[in-house]
């Protein structure tokens, strides 16, 4: 591929057979489109709803649960079948309603080509439709247009673009079409090319185009983001295993109890019939339904904290966050340049408070002592001429802050304003601007002329080129220089600003040049793109819950660095820029040295995407922010992609899982605390809904086993699965956060859903319960109650026992009988709705015709509280004994 930054613009044009003067004629652009096509982003093709909708019948789970619909219709237990398909329609259609939304990844990039743009075609300056621009056609580049192609420079004054877009850096980068580059550079680096996407924010220039559509720089990032976003999240993975698990349980329970039947010379037809119950008791019904209340309400209580996630798993999937890969400018830094130290002359140094644009902020002198930048002359006159040497201005939108022009005059602009000087105020009171020299790429600085009582030169740029214009002594200028080291080893910018008081020279540029072999240097500014406020305090809490944070940026490593030990991260010194990563991939040891890295400067969208990819391939669930185009790639590369709603792109909103509309960093963190909330709460409803199920198989499969009536009726199971658990189960959604859930690791893959903690707890709880129950309805069969009576009272013990077992799920550890129950009153009021719906059963006569239940005795009823109590603190003790959390 051709570099064209590499070649001279007589190359260039020679490359395209073009000319600077003439351009392409018409014929030849007719034919060149022709050849090349239009100069658009290609659309990504949408799933069709009817795949979207596939995408979510075909699930493991829901295929068991369509088995145990037709499993019930065959039995002809109707009322089992119908609310069987309803918790399956639940689960598909909030799955497809959700991912309906999320279909527009790549159709923003289209914004990014704008519509129209003025090109030389027979050498006449013409504007045409930017689809329509092909590689040769010469660009006419003025400030404020918006730049439609990818382009070498032919000629240049004074012109700089913004490409934040692409680098994510947010000074406009100076532009020379005379640069020729011998070697490999980044994209951020190359002044004499420009770029798709971007905007001309100083002087105007021609340019010869060199790629269109999918082959300029926003081309290959779209290209990036065709592949389809997702693999599968971790709870995918283990509602998957989970699944699996289910057919397992549900063939032995079957089979094993089919078995027992004929070996104890049971009726065939009859453990058939017994082990489609068993099958039917094994799947928990009400789970994909559980499970969509919780990721639901796990969603709605994000969208409460400032973080709109757009699918239900995504919602999970935060919270097993191990890596938090964040994008540094607009992420971890505001992307607003702010003068943040001064200088003066005679070494009196202060510091500016603020927060980004917001023109609010305090002066401080060395000693940190707040003061008055008006009662210190030198300091106000040095903030005053600063600000009155800007072309840029500050805009307000809505409560938020924006600067039309350059980013570093609109520093100036809002150091001013922070002390109550206004470039436009002061010019409508009277201060007249006479002569203005803009800056210059070559010059490094700009000249203003202001007439009011006397006329003021004033001068803003490079402090080398300052210092050497001033002409002082060496003994001075060594002075000089080290206040400006002493600001660029603070990882900051450093403009100097100058003067000359009473100026008496002319105004046309010579004179302006002769005169500045007098200034006077006033100070140096420091100007920084601050952390944002609650970055440091989100960090700290993230390292402390074991997730660790790697900064990427576009900055230079040592001023990434410095800002990466501001915000607090852990082994801010180690860093590794994009050519090495370039160098470095595909070698054995890439994963491991990506690991260990901390800060990645210099990067491009490419290699953010191959960061990601080398931290998921580590095991790591990897969750990468980012707010400009160059983070797409990466955020649609990633476990959860997190855009900045306020600062970001369309694209990237539109490539993330979740959107902060708060843009603060600190939501990442709360959110990634729900997240973590949300798996230990399915880990507690799924726990409580399989040691459910695990009461009734027991229970059954004893009563095969030692030629027993079958203790209860299908109907009870049903009663069981999807009235009397399912309250609680969803209930158990609403549990609070455990006190140590931000001391934790990110779980590891024997925290998941099904380990060996997991199985045995449901075993060990199902057989106590189970073992209890077949006990119970032992003595009532050796009592000589009757078998409906023996049924109903043991189908009433299961569902007491049950809803007393929530206290062994309830808290990871410890007991959950204690003053926090009363906190979750959806849960209390779940578990007295069950208690009256068992009531129901039992004591209704419709109810008792349609379950076969009949009414129970006082004694029986105590019976039965003394047995689930007993149930309920074995299992506890043993849970403890065994350290099954």
């Amino acid at each position: 591929m051709e570099k064209f930054y590499q070649q001279t613009t007589e190359d260039t044009l020679q490359h395209f057979e073009s000319d600077r003067q003439q351009g392409l004629s018409g014929k030849t652009a007719s034919q060149r489109l022709e050849k090349y096509g239009e100069n658009t982003i290609q659309q990504q093709e949408s799933h069709s709803v009817w795949a979207l909708l596939w995408d979510n019948v075909n699930n493991l789970i829901v295929y068991l649960l369509i088995a145990a619909a037709l499993l019930s219709f065959a039995m002809g237990e109707t009322i089992e079948g119908v609310a069987v398909l309803i918790a399956v329609v639940i689960a598909v259609m909030t799955g497809f309603i959700t991912e309906l939304r999320a279909q527009k990844s790549i159709d923003s990039l289209q914004d990014m080509i704008y519509t129209t743009a003025k090109v030389i075609r027979d050498g006449e300056v013409t504007e045409i439709e930017s689809a329509h621009i092909v590689p040769g056609d010469i660009l006419v580049l003025e400030e404020g247009d918006a730049i439609a192609a990818d382009a070498r420079l032919l000629e240049s004054s004074n012109f700089a673009s913004i490409e934040s877009a692409l680098t994510g850096e947010s000074e406009a980068v100076d532009k020379d079409a005379k640069e020729i580059y011998d070697d490999e550079i980044p994209l951020g680096d190359r002044r004499n090319v420009v770029y798709a996407g971007t905007a001309a924010t100083r002087g105007n220039a021609y340019a010869v185009v060199t790629e269109t559509a999918m082959e300029t720089e926003v081309g290959k990032i779209s290209d990036m983001l065709t592949g389809d976003k997702k693999r599968r999240t971790p709870l995918d993975i283990e509602l998957d295993k989970l699944g699996k698990a289910i057919i397992i349980a549900a063939l032995f329970a079957a089979v094993a109890v089919l078995i027992a039947g004929l070996l104890t010379d049971q009726p065939f037809v009859e453990m058939i019939h017994i082990s489609i119950i068993l099958a039917v008791a094994a799947i928990p019904e009400a789970m994909p339904a559980v499970s969509t209340i919780t990721l639901s309400r796990g969603m709605r209580i994000m969208a409460e904290h400032k973080a709109l996630v757009k699918s239900l798993s995504a919602v999970e999937t935060l919270g097993a966050t191990s890596i938090i890969a964040s994008d540094k400018t607009g992420t971890l830094t505001e992307n607003q340049m702010t003068v943040a130290e001064i200088i003066l002359s005679d070494g009196s140094t202060y510091t500016v408070s603020g927060n980004g644009y917001e023109p609010e902020g305090k002066f401080y002198d060395a000693d940190e002592q707040e003061i008055n930048a008006k009662e210190t002359q030198a300091l106000h006159q040095m903030i005053r001429n600063g600000a009155l040497c800007t072309t840029a201005s500050l805009r307000e939108n809505d409560g938020q802050y924006e600067i039309l022009g350059d980013p570093t005059d609109g520093a100036f602009v809002v150091l001013g304003k922070k002390e109550g000087i206004d470039r436009q105020t002061a010019e409508s009171e009277g201060l007249q601007k006479i002569a203005e020299m803009p800056f210059d790429s070559d010059n490094k600085f700009m000249v203003t002329v202001y007439e009011g009582e006397q006329r003021t030169l004033i001068i803003k740029g490079a402090p080398d080129v300052l210092i050497e214009l001033a002409h002082d002594d060496n003994e001075r200028r060594k002075e000089l220089e080290d206040y400006n080291s002493t600001l660029a080893s603070h990882g900051q910018r450093v403009i100097a600003v100058g003067r000359i008081d009473d100026y008496q020279g002319g105004t046309e540029e010579a004179d302006l040049r002769e005169a500045l072999q007098h200034i006077e240097i006033q100070g140096f500014a420091g100007i920084v793109d601050p952390p944002r406020t609650d970055v440091k305090e989100a960090v700290k809490v993230a390292q402390e819950a074991g997730i660790r944070v790697k900064m990427i940026t576009g900055d230079h490593p040592q001023t990434a660095s410095m800002i990466a030990k501001e915000i607090g991260l852990k082994d801010y010194d180690k860093t590794m820029t994009g050519k090495e990563i370039d160098d470095a991939v595909g070698q054995p040891d890439f994963n491991e040295r990506i690991e260990e890295v901390a800060v990645f400067a210099r990067v491009s969208p490419e290699n953010k995407l191959q960061l990601v990819d080398a931290l998921r391939e580590e095991g790591d669930i990897v969750s990468m922010t980012g707010d400009g185009v160059n983070d797409a790639p990466a955020l649609n590369g990633a476990d959860i992609g997190i855009a900045m709603g306020i600062r970001g792109t369309e694209v990237a909103k539109e490539s993330s899982d979740m959107i902060l509309t708060d843009d603060r960093f600190g939501t990442i963190v709360d959110a990634i605390k729900e997240g973590r909330i949300i798996f230990d709460n399915i880990k507690k409803y799924v726990s409580f809904l399989f040691s459910c199920n695990m009461v009734e198989i027991v229970t059954i499969f004893l009563s095969v086993i030692f030629l027993m009536p079958i203790p209860i009726q299908p109907l009870h199971i049903l009663f069981l699965n999807l009235v009397i658990d399912i309250a609680p189960a969803m209930a158990l959604a609403f549990e609070p956060a455990e006190d140590d859930i931000m001391k934790r690791q990110p779980r590891s893959k024997e925290d998941s859903l099904v380990n060996k903690r997991f199985l045995g707890r449901i075993i060990l709880s199902g057989v106590v319960i189970g073992l209890v129950a077949f006990g119970f309805f032992s003595y009532l069969m050796y009592t000589n109650h009757e078998l409906q009576y023996a049924q109903t009272a043991t189908f009433t013990f299961m569902a007491v026992a049950q809803l007393m077992h929530i206290f062994n799920v309830r808290k990871s550890s410890g007991f959950g009988l204690d003053k926090s129950f009363l906190k979750n009153k959806v849960l209390v009021g779940a578990m007295l709705l069950s208690v009256g719906l068992q009531l129901s059963a039992v004591y209704v006569p419709v109810m008792n015709q349609i379950l076969g239940t009949m009414l129970i005795q006082a004694g029986t009823w105590g019976i039965i509280f003394i047995a689930a109590a007993i149930s309920t603190l074995v299992v506890m003790g043993l849970k403890k004994a065994f350290q099954l959390k």
